[in-house]
């Protein structure tokens, strides 16, 4: 995609849209305090940055009963790793970060 400099200007772009953004290295499970402060309405994990955390603490957030309905979308995962991903969370959605504006918007919409 571009690495950190194109993921900075679409999450300005996502936010210039109006969606509030908590942004949280997904280290599981020393971003578990701060994740469960929060009840989002789509969850985004950046499948190419510690692509194991991602699906780690994603799979955790899934699990949980507040966040039975939430949507959970996947960005730049590579083609092996998309079949597992699906296997752990079934309702997962899958763009990259040159489309999350697009796809988040989508899921937005049909919320």
């Amino acid at each position: 995609m571009g690495g950190e400099a194109a993921r900075s200007r679409e999450l300005s772009g996502l936010r210039d849209a109006g969606h509030e953004l908590l942004v949280v290295e997904p280290r599981f499970p020393e971003c578990k305090a701060e994740l469960e402060k929060s009840r989002p309405a789509i969850v985004v994990v950046d499948g190419e940055k510690s692509p194991s955390h991602g699906r780690a603490t994603a799979g955790w957030m899934a699990g949980l009963a507040r966040l039975r309905t939430v949507p959970f979308l996947f960005l730049d995962v590579s083609d092996k790793e998309i079949a597992r991903v699906k296997k752990e969370i079934p309702r997962a959605q899958f763009a990259t970060w040159a489309s999350v504006a697009g796809a988040v918007a989508r899921i937005a919409g049909s919320r």
